[in-house]
């Protein structure tokens, strides 16, 4: 997810996230991975305030220097 920086502060982060995993819950998925780049500061912050861990790269993924995962279980 990108929010354009004209739109940032607002809390659609927030809401996206959100919505992400309610989508998951409603379909039975209790883990949920992301996919972020290293510059993506905010981004970073956000997940981790959430409760996601980093973890290793995920199929379709690769080890890239620029490019961080993460996943949270929300079962």
């Amino acid at each position: 997810m990108y929010v354009r920086p004209q739109f940032r502060g607002l809390g659609l982060g927030r809401l996206m996230l959100s919505r992400l995993e309610g989508y998951a819950r409603e379909h039975g998925i209790d883990l949920v991975r992301l996919e972020t780049g290293i510059h993506q500061e905010s981004a970073i912050r956000m997940y981790e305030r959430w409760g996601y861990v980093r973890i290793p790269p995920f199929p379709l993924y690769f080890e890239d220097p620029v490019s961080r995962c993460y996943e949270r279980r929300i079962g």
